[in-house]
């Protein structure tokens, strides 16, 4: 889920872990923990230190690289032009094996480990709501976790929804914060319905302490 009683620990959030290079920080001038990262490393192939590489110690932890950390509102006080830090803040990333990290472990980089999440927001939430099970919801704040935007992003998904309508895609599993369908997704009751979710497909609402999912 993430490190332990951090605020990105959360199965679904492929923002779990923020690894920055101590490189970078030196060639910007910045403190370690400055950019809000979680772990700082030495590494000898930093070309290779990307989305979709791992992070493997000898103990078995493993982080996957899923996506750049890109620069916000959040470490404006550095003073840095935010385009500068570009591709630059570190990579952010989940937890495939727990365990415990000691300060100075070898860490393994082993490149092409798995697929990088794309880059667009609009992208990363057509690729995760195949994966949202029958029988289950998800919530607008769910889906931003799960693709790594911000809370304010939630006005962005009813555009994302509309432009996926003629997809195949299981809109229909998408409710809002108190489980309430939404009017412009077709037939959303009937499908619902057919997988247990609602008792009438002429219901309004979804309990959500039994259906909604939050990842596996």
């Amino acid at each position: 889920m993430g490190i332990d009683g951090d605020a990105h620990a959360h199965r679904l959030s492929p923002r779990q872990v923020l690894v920055t290079l101590a490189s970078e920080l030196q060639a910007l001038d910045i403190a370690p923990g400055a950019l809000g990262e979680n772990i700082v490393i030495a590494c000898d192939h930093p070309d290779l230190f990307r989305p979709g590489a791992a992070l493997v110690s000898a103990t078995g932890v493993e982080l996957r690289l899923t996506m750049f950390c890109e620069p916000c509102y959040r470490i404006a006080h550095l003073g840095h032009r935010l385009s500068r830090l570009l591709q630059r803040r570190g990579v952010l990333g989940v937890v495939e094996t727990g365990g415990e990290l000691r300060i100075g472990e070898v860490m393994e980089l082993i490149a092409g480990r798995a697929r990088p999440l794309a880059q667009s927001a609009y992208q990363r939430f057509l690729d995760f709501m195949p994966g949202v099970p029958a029988g289950c919801v998800v919530r607008y704040i769910d889906i931003t976790t799960a693709i790594g935007a911000a809370d304010t992003s939630v006005r962005a998904l009813p555009g994302y929804i509309k432009r996926s309508l003629v997809l195949g895609l299981p809109l229909h599993r998408i409710v809002n914060a108190r489980g309430e369908l939404l009017p412009f997704i077709p037939q959303q009751g009937a499908r619902l319905h057919e997988e247990g979710v609602i008792d009438r497909s002429d219901a309004a609402t979804v309990d959500l302490r039994r259906y909604l999912w939050q990842g596996d």
